[in-house]
C-alpha cells in the first residue's frame, strides 16, 4: 500500500497544511508530491473532474517507474503542457503504462512538447509518437530503439531544426529507403548529392533551387535525395535517416557550415560531417552545447545515480516547502554528490543558496564540491555552472582571480572537445578595472595555464589580441611569457620564436586551427618568404590555395632538426620549414580549413637529399581516419607536382608518408576548389 497518495498530496498542497514537523514521505510518496507540484493545481483539478482523468492520475501516481521516467530524464520548460498531453496519449492507448518502450516514448514526447513551449504543436508530436509506436510494433526500427532511455528518446520526439524533414511522410520515406547498420548512419548525409546548382542552373542560395520540383515528391528528404543540396540539406538527410530508424540524432550549426551527430553505438554521440568545435546543437535537452550533451549523456547513462539524485532533490523541495531549510540544504548537497554530472542538480542548489542568502563560506564550499566533482573531465560545464549560478555570490568577498583559482588549478585539457575557453578569459579581463590590474591578471592566468598544451596556446593567442596597441602592457606580458617558458633570451623575437616552437605543434595536434593561424602568422615575421612559384618557374594547379588557413602535423615535431616556428609558412605561399624525426614510417599531415575538391599539390623539398623525397605516398581523407592513396612521388626533384585534376578527390586531410627515412619540406601547397 502506498504511504502517500496523490489525494493526500493535493490536500496538503491546497491549504489543509501539514503539521510543523510532519514526517517526510518515503521516496514513492515524494514522487506523488512532485507530480502535484509539477502539474499544478489547475491541471490536477481538471483531470480529477473526469473519470478518465482520475484513472490516469491514479495509474501514473501508482507507478514509480513511470514517474522516475517523467521527472528524472532531464528538464522541461513548460510542465503545464506535459501532463495534459501525456493524458491524451494515455487515453488513446489504455495499455500504455504496461508497455515500457511505448510508455517511455510517450513520456519523452510529452517532455519534448513541454520544451517547445506551445500546446499548439501537440498534434504534430502526437503523430510522431504514433509513428514510432507503430513502427516498433511492426519491427521496422533498429533493434537499439528498444533499449533507449527516455532522455535519448527525447531527441527522436523533438524532430529536427527543419521540421519538414521529420514529417510522417519524411520518416516513412527515409525508414524504407535508408537501411544500414547503426554505425554507418554517420555517412548517410551523402545519400543526397552535393549540388550547388539544380538541373536548371539555379543556385541553392536562391528561392528557385527547389521550386521547380515542388509537388513532384512526397517529402522533403525525397526531394533532397533526388535534386541535391548543400550543407543544411545533407546534414538533415543524415540526421533524419537515423531518426527514422529509431536512432537518436540531431543537426548542428557551425561557422558557415552545417553538420549533424548520431548515436552510432549505444549512448555514444559521433559528430558527422563536422568541421569545427564551434558547433551548436539545434536540438537539446540541457544546453545547445556539445560539452553539455556529452556530460548529460554520461549522467543519464547511470540511471541509479540519476534517480538517487532526483529523490534527494524531491526531499530538498519538500523540506523547503515545510520551512526546514537546513534539512533542505543537506538533501541538496546529497543530490550533488549522488549525480554531479547533472547540471540541473547544481542549478537547483545554487538557486536555493540565492533564495536563502547563504554566506560566502557556503558558496565557496559549493564551488569546491563542483570543481572536485567535474574537473578536469568537464571544464566547460563546470565553468557554465560557475558563471551562471555561483560567481555573483562568490564575487562579494573575493576578486576575479581568486574566484577562478579553484577552477584554473584543476584545468587539465579540454574535456570532451575544444570549447570557447576565451570567454573565461574575457570574463576575467572585464573584471580588471585598471592597466595594472589587467597586467597582473595576464600574469596570473599565464602562470596557471602556460604548461597545459591544450589551453596554453589559446590563452597566449587571446592575450596577444588584448595587448595589441598597448606597448607597455605588451612588453610586460612578453617578459613574463619568456620567464614562464623557462628560456633565456631578450626581446620580442625571442619570445615569439619560443612561443611558436612550443605552441604551433600543440595547436596542430589539438586541431585548433584558429590558434595555429594566429600564432603562426605572427611567427612568419621571423623568417623571409620563399621565392614565388612564378620565380621558380613552377606551375600551380587550378583553383584556390586550399592549404592556406590550415594546420600542419608532423611525426615527432620539435626534434633536433625541426623548426616548429616555421610550420605555418609551409602551407602558405610564404614558405617555411619542417623536418620529421626518423622512424619506420615518418609522416606529415595537412588539415585543410574546410573540405576541398583537390586539383593538385605542389611540394618543395629541402635540396640535397633526393632519396628522401622519392616514393612519398599521398593519401586523402574526409574524416582523418579513413584514408585513400591518390598519388606517389616518382622522382627526387626538389619541386614536384602531384596532378589530381582527373580524379579531384574530396578531402579535408592530406597525409604524406614514406618508409624508412625522415621527410623535410619548405612548402606543401594544396590547390583546388572549396567544397562544403
Amino acid at each position: 500500500m502506498r504511504m502517500f497518495r496523490l489525494t493526500t498530496v493535493v490536500a496538503l498542497t491546497w491549504g489543509l497544511g501539514p503539521r510543523p514537523c510532519a514526517a517526510i514521505p518515503d521516496a514513492d510518496g515524494l514522487l506523488a508530491w512532485q507530480l502535484s507540484e509539477f502539474a499544478g493545481e489547475d491541471t490536477i483539478g481538471q483531470l480529477q473532474a473526469s473519470a478518465d482523468g482520475r484513472a490516469f492520475l491514479d495509474e501514473l501516481e501508482s507507478d514509480p517507474e513511470w514517474l522516475h521516467e517523467l521527472f528524472d530524464s532531464g528538464p522541461t520548460k513548460h510542465p503545464e503542457i506535459v501532463i495534459p498531453f501525456l493524458f491524451e496519449l494515455w487515453r488513446e492507448d489504455l495499455g500504455l503504462a504496461d508497455h515500457q518502450v511505448h510508455r517511455s516514448m510517450a513520456t519523452a514526447t510529452a517532455l519534448s512538447l513541454g520544451m517547445s513551449g506551445s500546446a499548439d504543436n501537440s498534434e504534430v508530436y502526437a503523430d510522431r509518437y504514433r509513428w514510432f509506436r507503430d513502427s516498433w510494433n511492426d519491427e521496422l526500427l533498429n533493434a537499439g530503439y528498444g533499449d533507449l532511455s527516455t532522455f535519448e528518446r527525447r531527441f527522436l520526439a523533438s524532430g529536427l531544426q527543419w521540421k519538414n524533414m521529420t514529417t510522417i511522410e519524411a520518416l516513412d520515406y527515409l525508414r524504407d529507403q535508408v537501411q544500414v547498420p547503426r554505425s554507418r548512419y554517420s555517412g548517410t548525409a551523402w545519400y543526397a548529392p552535393y549540388r550547388g546548382q539544380n538541373a536548371f542552373g539555379d543556385s541553392v542560395q536562391g528561392p528557385m533551387y527547389y521550386m521547380p520540383f515542388d509537388g513532384s515528391y512526397d517529402s522533403s528528404p525525397e526531394m533532397a535525395m533526388h535534386v541535391g543540396g548543400v550543407c543544411g540539406a545533407l546534414s538533415h538527410v543524415g540526421a533524419a535517416s537515423a531518426l527514422a530508424s529509431g536512432i537518436p540524432a540531431l543537426t548542428m550549426g557551425e561557422p558557415g557550415h552545417c553538420a549533424y551527430a548520431v548515436q552510432t553505438k549505444p549512448h555514444v554521440w559521433q559528430p558527422c560531417y563536422s568541421l569545427s568545435w564551434k558547433r551548436g546543437l539545434h536540438t537539446n535537452v540541457v544546453r545547445s552545447n556539445w560539452s553539455a550533451l556529452v556530460m548529460a549523456q554520461q549522467a543519464m547513462d547511470d540511471e541509479v545515480a540519476m534517480r538517487r539524485a532526483g529523490d534527494q532533490l524531491r526531499r530538498a523541495a519538500w523540506y523547503e516547502a515545510e520551512g526546514r531549510p537546513a534539512k533542505a540544504n543537506a538533501a541538496l548537497m546529497a543530490a550533488c554528490r549522488a549525480q554531479p554530472l547533472s547540471e540541473e542538480v547544481w542549478a537547483r542548489a545554487a538557486r536555493f543558496g540565492t533564495r536563502h542568502e547563504m554566506n560566502g563560506a557556503w558558496w565557496r564550499q559549493l564551488q569546491g564540491t563542483l570543481v572536485q566533482s567535474l574537473m578536469p573531465d568537464h571544464p566547460e560545464p563546470a565553468w557554465h555552472i560557475m558563471r551562471g549560478h555561483l560567481i555573483p555570490a562568490l564575487l562579494k568577498d573575493r576578486d576575479a582571480i581568486e574566484v577562478l583559482n579553484p577552477w584554473l588549478q584543476n584545468l587539465k585539457g579540454w574535456g570532451p572537445v575544444r570549447w570557447h575557453i576565451e570567454r573565461v578569459f574575457d570574463w576575467a579581463w572585464a573584471q580588471a578595472d585598471s592597466s595594472a590590474g589587467r597586467a597582473q591578471l595576464l600574469e596570473d592566468l599565464l602562470e596557471r595555464v602556460i604548461d597545459d598544451p591544450s589551453t596554453g596556446p589559446p590563452f597566449v593567442a587571446w592575450a596577444q589580441g588584448k595587448i595589441e596597441g598597448d606597448p607597455e602592457l605588451a612588453e610586460r606580458f612578453e617578459t613574463v611569457l619568456l620567464a614562464q617558458s623557462g628560456r633565456k633570451g631578450e626581446g620580442r623575437e625571442a619570445v615569439l620564436r619560443q612561443l611558436a616552437r612550443t605552441m604551433l605543434p600543440a595547436a596542430a595536434q589539438n586541431r585548433d586551427l584558429e590558434t595555429f593561424q594566429r600564432i603562426g602568422r605572427r611567427a612568419s615575421s621571423l623568417f623571409e618568404p620563399r621565392p614565388t612559384l612564378e620565380e621558380l618557374k613552377v606551375e600551380a594547379f587550378p583553383g584556390e590555395l586550399l592549404s592556406s588557413g590550415g594546420a600542419l602535423r608532423i611525426f615527432k615535431p620539435g626534434n633536433r632538426w625541426d623548426s616548429p616556428e616555421q610550420h605555418w609558412g609551409v602551407l602558405e605561399h610564404h614558405g617555411g620549414f619542417f623536418h620529421t624525426d626518423n622512424g619506420k614510417t615518418p609522416w606529415f599531415e595537412v588539415e585543410l580549413p574546410g573540405y576541398g575538391d583537390l586539383s593538385g599539390i605542389v611540394l618543395e623539398a629541402r635540396g640535397g637529399h633526393p632519396a628522401r623525397v622519392k616514393g612519398v605516398r599521398v593519401l586523402v581523407s574526409e574524416d582523418g581516419s579513413n584514408w585513400k592513396q591518390v598519388g606517389v612521388t616518382t622522382s627526387g626533384r626538389v619541386h614536384q607536382r602531384i596532378d589530381l585534376t582527373d580524379s579531384t578527390p574530396r578531402a579535408r586531410f592530406i597525409r604524406f608518408e614514406r618508409d624508412g627515412q625522415c621527410l623535410h619540406y619548405h612548402r606543401i601547397l594544396v590547390f583546388g576548389r572549396r567544397a562544403s
